[in-house]
């Protein structure tokens, strides 16, 4: 349990250091972060492809004002697990067996920590929440 709450925290910190050039970065960069998303398969890369594009679709909508969130910390906290999903080097390297274990942590930390707000955007966007 402390793991998780380590990752929270984490998370929580990595969103809240996040500045306004930085989600306006992201912004610019959102197709190759789609495209890192769409290139997780097998190996039971399908959870982790899924989560990282809900996501991707959470913070487009709302940078482009479709979706308007009450949890504010969702937005910076859901481009932090993007970004870290897409970085080359990270806690555990991708290239090792089980090298996903951190990025799928970072994933499920946001969205178990902003459930309730996730939830009110599938169901104003007619989608399904994802499974990690």
């Amino acid at each position: 349990m402390r793991l998780m709450t380590s990752i929270s925290e984490y998370v929580v910190q990595g969103g809240q250091a996040l500045t306004a050039g930085e989600v306006d970065r992201f912004r610019s960069h959102l197709p190759a972060y789609k495209l890192k998303a769409e290139m997780l398969e097998g190996g039971g890369q399908e959870a982790l492809r899924e989560s990282a594009s809900f996501l991707l679709r959470f913070v487009e909508d709302v940078l482009d004002g479709a979706y308007v969130p009450g949890d504010f910390a969702a937005l910076p906290e859901s481009i932090f697990a993007v970004r870290y999903l897409a970085k080359g080097v990270d806690i555990i390297p991708d290239s090792m067996p089980g090298g996903y274990a951190d990025d799928r942590a970072v994933l499920q930390a946001v969205l178990s920590g902003h459930a309730p707000e996730f939830e009110a955007y599938c169901a104003k966007s007619g989608i399904v929440l994802p499974a990690l």
